[in-house]
């Protein structure tokens, strides 16, 4: 079990922060709800009641410490919790293209940019599905990435299922870019009171222009996560990706580098109040840097972390953001 995890966060107010979890210790399937009800009752007790910014399990967490909250957690149990099995994240999949599912059948992982499942002039994306699940059957599941896994599929279907896509004019696999594929933005404006800036709607233009941009450096097929938030509340997990832009104001943003594909590693502030127009500029500095001073196997996220967010700003400085 872990606690203390959670990426809201307020700009401006440095009380509040992006904050990883911490294993506390280990539940069996009929202990999970009674250690869930201590950890809930501990931050009843002692969470800050005064500011609503600051009532959060995390910020008790680094208040109080972890050995503290063990033993209040343990003391409501009424006996002592057994250590944390080990936790180790050592690669994330986008499950995109088929899969052998087994039984003779196969699943389809169909990419779904920012989640937004709709028919356009161009893409018919949400008819095909509809089509989909009514010739083949199959299975709906969505994933963490908001890409859609289409399950169930018999083997000897699988180009019967590609011809329905391509009618409909939804991409292959094979045709999205890296960058595009490991990409995710929230729905921000106009759908969310809480966006200060555009998310969804902005994030495609500005893949456009990163994939343009890794290209020219040579860098077409690298795997980093990309996040586009309309506000620091961290929905589309900007804070654990090797970039990402955060909703500052209207039309502005936070870009945040070095964290990682697994997300295991929280991100730094690199610029503040950047127009959408001059995102890819204000990190092109950082990319020229990236490829020449990477080193093998190095992720984006993983080079920023070594040298250092300061470091990073510093030789690596854009032009003004305006």
């Amino acid at each position: 079990m872990l606690v203390g995890g959670g990426l809201g966060m307020t700009h401006g107010k440095k009380l509040t922060y992006p904050r990883l979890a911490d294993p506390l210790g280990f539940a069996t399937p009929e202990d999970v709800v009674p250690v869930a009800e201590a950890v809930l009752t501990v931050q009843r007790d002692y969470g800050d009641r005064r500011d609503r910014r600051h009532a959060r399990l995390k910020y008790l967490l680094d208040d109080r410490g972890l050995d503290w909250f063990r033993v209040q957690v343990e003391q409501r149990l009424g006996r002592a919790l057994p250590a944390p099995a080990p936790v180790g994240v050592s690669d994330v999949h986008d499950h995109l293209g088929w899969h052998d599912q087994g039984g003779g059948r196969s699943f389809y992982g169909l990419f779904v940019e920012n989640g937004r499942i709709l028919d356009t002039e161009d893409v018919q994306l949400r008819t095909a599905l509809r089509r989909i699940v009514q010739l083949f059957g199959a299975g709906v599941h969505f994933t963490p990435q908001q890409n859609v896994l289409l399950t169930g599929i018999p083997e000897g279907r699988r180009g019967a299922l590609e011809a329905v896509l391509a009618h409909h004019g939804v991409r292959s696999t094979g045709a999205i870019s890296t960058v595009r594929r490991w990409s995710m933005a929230c729905p921000a404006l106009p759908t969310c009171g809480l966006a200060l800036a555009e998310a969804e709607r902005a994030l495609p233009g500005v893949i456009d222009e990163l994939e343009r941009e890794l290209a020219r450096l040579g860098l077409a097929d690298l795997r980093l996560t990309v996040r586009m938030t309309g506000c620091p509340n961290g929905c589309a997990r900007p804070y654990t990706a090797d970039l990402a832009f955060v909703g500052r104001s209207a039309d502005k943003y936070t870009i945040f580098v070095g964290g990682s594909v697994l997300g295991t590693r929280l991100a730094t502030a690199y610029a503040d109040l950047v127009p959408r127009h001059r995102l890819v500029a204000q990190v092109r500095p950082l990319l020229e840097r990236y490829r020449a001073e990477r080193l093998p196997g190095e992720g984006l996220g993983d080079f920023c972390c070594r040298i250092g967010s300061d470091e990073s700003r510093n030789r690596a400085v854009a032009e003004p953001a305006s």
